[in-house]
């Protein structure tokens, strides 16, 4: 079992319902799985306000198969090329660690990551 550390986001009028929805599919991902509460921070490019989560699991997939299938759900959600021209973000599933390994140095030290993290080690 590999432990997975993920950024969760969107920035879509119904934001809170995407988060919802993707945090109870990633039940079915990671086992067992914890999450932050939810949290608005404000975009890093833009004027948009996102709903974010940190979700910390465990699982058997290996890195390239587990980064596939978030991205197909991200795109099940409707994450389209058309949504992205239009700077909207269903739903954004970023692995930032993976068995210990930090994937993403920059989210790391983001607010929209930072606040989730701290929340689910009880750091800061």
């Amino acid at each position: 079992m590999k432990e997975v550390v993920l950024s969760v986001a969107s920035n879509v009028a119904e934001r809170r319902e995407q988060m919802m929805r993707s945090l109870s599919w990633l039940t079915s991902v990671l086992a067992p799985m914890r999450s932050s509460m939810l949290y608005s921070t404000q975009a890093l490019h833009g004027d948009s306000t996102y709903l974010n989560a940190v979700v910390q699991g465990y699982c058997q997939l290996p890195l390239a198969e587990l980064h596939a299938l978030l991205k197909r759900h991200e795109v099940e959600a409707g994450r389209t090329e058309e949504m992205r021209a239009k700077k909207q973000v269903p739903i954004d599933i970023d692995i930032v660690m993976y068995d210990g390994e930090i994937l993403r140095p920059r989210d790391f030290t983001q607010p929209f990551f930072t606040k989730g993290w701290q929340e689910i080690t009880g750091e800061g």
